[in-house]
């Protein structure tokens, strides 16, 4: 495979991941609808952090250099990047 297609692919991998984690978070919005009515604080605490998370998230995506510098530290200190979500917790 040459360097554009390799670049290619890339971006491909890098647009569906992007998609992937929208609709992830759209999911968590509507389990969240379903399953809290309005106008409970606790509805309106997970909105926030959800809005926050992809907030966050688009800022990361637009902050290539800071991106890049960030992923590099992070591939040389060996951080454990599993994130426990109780007993849910997948290994990725």
């Amino acid at each position: 495979m040459n360097n554009k297609e390799s670049i290619f692919e890339s971006v491909k991998k890098a647009l569906k991941n992007f998609e992937n984690i929208k609709k992830c978070i759209q999911g968590l919005y509507e389990i969240l609808k379903i399953t809290i009515p309005p106008d409970n604080i606790y509805f309106q605490i997970g909105q926030d952090n959800i809005e926050a998370l992809y907030q966050n998230f688009i800022e990361l995506m637009i902050n290539e250099s800071g991106t890049k510098q960030f992923l590099e530290k992070l591939k040389r200190s060996g951080v454990d990047l599993d994130i426990s979500l109780d007993s849910l917790s997948k290994n990725i």
